[in-house]
């Protein structure tokens, strides 16, 4: 069993990074040149956001707000306002504020590692992991939904539960971008998700990943 989990992780892997080079979506905070700054907020800016709104809005949030000592400075209602075009301006809006606090409180200096993020109260799984890929260089899944649902699909269909209490999800994930190209396939995950494995009518026949995928196999 063993075996052949390692080998449908492997197969995963090498398929959608082959899959990637070919396929990939275009986006700003993917660019060489995006910081690190506007990787990670700009991931903030994408949860429950369609990545094509964000890339809109990403030349006129980041002429704002173009570094963190911008952003530090913010007032809650500045961000608000800025956040308005996006949608959950308020969700969003505190989201950034926190992170702003968190960092007036540490004289600006950013935190080490994941704990420290997390012990600020700013960030849940999603950003924690997102603040270690980027700004830590650390391989870490940006699990969300999306992810969640091709990982589940491929792996082992059934029901789904919030990915913040699934561990058995969270462990697969960990284990799936064990490569050196970890943050390519994060996004290649992310990518196939929206445009193969959607979640209504995926595209299961023209699927690379359909050899050994349980969700193709009982369908």
């Amino acid at each position: 069993m063993e075996i052949m989990r390692e080998v449908m992780v492997q197969y995963f892997q090498h398929r959608l990074l082959e899959w990637f080079d070919e396929n990939q979506r275009v986006f700003p905070w993917r660019e060489d040149k995006a910081s690190r700054y506007q990787q990670i907020v700009s991931e903030i800016l994408l949860q429950r956001t369609k990545a094509e709104a964000v890339a809109r809005y990403f030349p006129v949030f980041f002429a704002k707000y173009p570094d963190w000592d911008t952003l530090i400075h913010a007032t809650l209602e500045e961000l608000e306002e800025m956040m308005k075009p996006l949608g959950l301006y308020r969700h969003r809006a505190r989201r950034l504020y926190k992170l702003g606090e968190a960092l007036r409180r540490r004289q600006g200096q950013l935190p080490g590692n994941g704990d420290e993020l997390r012990d600020s109260g700013f960030a849940g799984l999603y950003i924690t992991n997102a603040f270690e890929l980027f700004m830590l260089k650390k391989r870490r899944p940006l699990l969300d939904v999306n992810m969640s649902r091709l990982l589940k699909r491929y792996f082992a269909p059934g029901d789904f539960i919030d990915v913040r209490f699934d561990k058995e999800l969270q462990e697969l994930a960990n284990d799936i971008v064990e490569v050196r190209r970890c943050k390519e396939l994060n996004w290649a995950i992310l990518d196939y998700a929206a445009l193969v494995c959607m979640k209504k009518n995926p595209r299961c026949p023209d699927c690379v990943l359909n050899k050994y995928c349980k969700y193709y196999a009982m369908r």
